[in-house]
């Protein structure tokens, strides 16, 4: 579970993913933010925040490469559907952080009972994360489209995607 000291290695994170798939831009991702978010996630019992950490070089400290938040609605209708919202750094990308984040935190809430269906956007043009889901049981519901406008003035469409939790 993540902790409040590490807001800002995952507001690092966000603001080097700006670019690649969040909504945020870098500007508008801040540690304040993003502390308030790892608290309110250790409070609810339908959240759950998470980080990924290697060793450093140095052995004194380790590095948070990635993070993912399955946000919970505060609504009593939608209390047991969560958002994922991911990211990991540059550096670690293609090495199976983000797998691992995301099939730990599915365990996680499938083993809480709390939440019964898992929903994420992810943008059309990103393959590499639309299989990713996918091979971890995510279907697509459906698409939004020229939702998000990219710096160049374009859009692009965000796929609607969603897991549920198994049957017991």
């Amino acid at each position: 579970m993540a902790v409040r000291e590490d807001a800002h290695a995952c507001a690092r994170i966000l603001k080097e993913g700006a670019d690649d798939g969040l909504v945020a831009r870098s500007d508008e991702v801040v540690p304040a933010g993003i502390s308030r978010q790892i608290e309110a996630a250790r409070a609810a019992s339908n959240s759950i925040f998470l980080v990924a950490v290697v060793p450093t070089e140095a052995g004194d400290d380790d590095e948070v490469t990635g993070l993912i938040l399955l946000e919970g609605a505060p609504l009593m209708r939608l209390f047991d559907v969560a958002r994922v919202t991911m990211a990991v750094t540059p550096s670690h990308r293609g090495n199976g952080v983000g797998r691992a984040l995301m099939q730990y935190a599915m365990e996680c809430a499938d083993a809480a009972g709390q939440i019964r269906k898992i929903e994420l956007l992810t943008r059309a043009n990103n393959e590499r994360a639309i299989r990713l889901y996918t091979s971890l049981g995510f279907v697509e519901e459906g698409r939004l489209r020229a939702r998000l406008r990219l710096d160049d003035g374009s859009y692009v469409d965000d796929v609607c995607m969603a897991r549920f939790r198994p049957q017991a």
